[in-house]
């Protein structure tokens, strides 16, 4: 499939998405040279969307992935890159579509899916303070299972991939620990508060943690230290439904559960596919038989500036202190 770049201006600075993936592949705002967003060689990365449950989608087998999450991993072509196609443009936006039909390697149901992803550029928060500079985007996702096995599940999993070095802060609705995906997480790269959670991305420890619905505000910023005093931030700001069905869990939950997983998932890599980390959120699934059509929303600002104001700026909008783990 060839790729086509469509930029748009968005504030302070600039976002170009790719047919490819519908991918929100890069993010520029005034005062950094440098892509916001993690892109390799191969011009992968940004933010895409896949289809969730993992455990479902995205390995071999339940029993492979549970031996070996790595080898047995096998992201359909289908999600991803996908045929996508323009469904409409306009000025600061455009929507891109496609269908795509998937088998849940747990109990063999299939699902059909027609998938439209929205992206447009919106104007910056309110009040940030002089000095700032942001770019501000808005990313719908819309799902809706067109057929298969009654039962079958699927839920959009929004995964924007981000740079080292630098601290992603999960502000939370209590105390909470988070869920493992992987490895343990050593004493280091998840630091838990009674209001948050802090979580290092930094390419030295391959770790996944999840938030429930019900713990998480449904915000998430990554905080990154710049040349000569300035930083980043990317805030992520998405709805959570507790008592919805979220159904991504990790490996070791039974093969039949469809319910209680998480809605807020971050992703720290140890090379093995590359140096970066992601920021990741789940919404309600869609079921046949059940809800079958899912609308959901997810705002991203991006921001440049000092390192004391974007931190400012930080705790305006996600509720929390704002800070790197050293």
């Amino acid at each position: 499939m060839s790729q086509k770049i469509h930029t748009l201006s968005a504030g302070d600075g600039t976002l170009q998405v790719a047919t490819r993936g519908a991918r929100v592949l890069s993010c520029h705002v005034d005062g950094e040279d440098a892509n916001l967003f993690y892109e390799d060689a191969e011009g992968n990365g940004g933010d895409r969307l896949w289809i969730a449950p993992e455990v479902a989608y995205n390995w071999t087998s339940l029993e492979a992935a549970r031996e070996d999450p790595v080898a047995a991993s096998a992201t359909p072509k289908v999600m991803d890159p996908g045929t996508w196609a323009v469904h409409g443009t306009w000025d600061g936006g455009l929507t891109l579509a496609q269908s795509l039909e998937l088998t849940d390697v747990r109990d063999g149901k299939r699902i059909e899916l027609a998938i439209k992803r929205t992206v447009s550029a919106i104007a910056p928060p309110f009040g940030l303070p002089d000095g700032v500079a942001c770019t501000s985007f808005t990313v719908v996702n819309d799902l809706t299972a067109t057929g298969g096995d009654d039962g079958a599940v699927a839920a959009a999993w929004d995964i924007l991939q981000i740079p080292v070095t630098g601290t992603l802060v999960c502000p939370t609705t209590r105390r909470v620990e988070p869920r493992s995906y992987y490895e343990p997480f050593g004493d280091k790269h998840v630091q838990v508060a009674d209001d948050s959670v802090r979580f290092l991305v930094d390419h030295k420890r391959r770790v996944k943690m999840g938030l429930r619905p019900e713990h998480t505000t449904g915000r998430m910023g990554f905080l990154r230290s710049l040349k000569k005093g300035q930083s980043s931030l990317i805030v992520r700001v998405f709805s959570v439904l507790p008592g919805e069905q979220y159904v991504d869990i990790p490996r070791d939950h039974p093969a039949d559960q469809r319910s209680g997983g998480d809605a807020l998932q971050a992703y720290n890599d140890d090379l093995t596919y590359g140096p970066f980390g992601e920021m990741e959120y789940v919404t309600p699934a869609v079921v046949v038989g059940g809800c079958q059509h899912r609308n959901t929303a997810c705002v991203t600002h991006a921001m440049v500036g000092p390192d004391a104001l974007i931190r400012e700026a930080g705790e305006a909008l996600l509720g929390v202190a704002v800070g790197l783990i050293e």
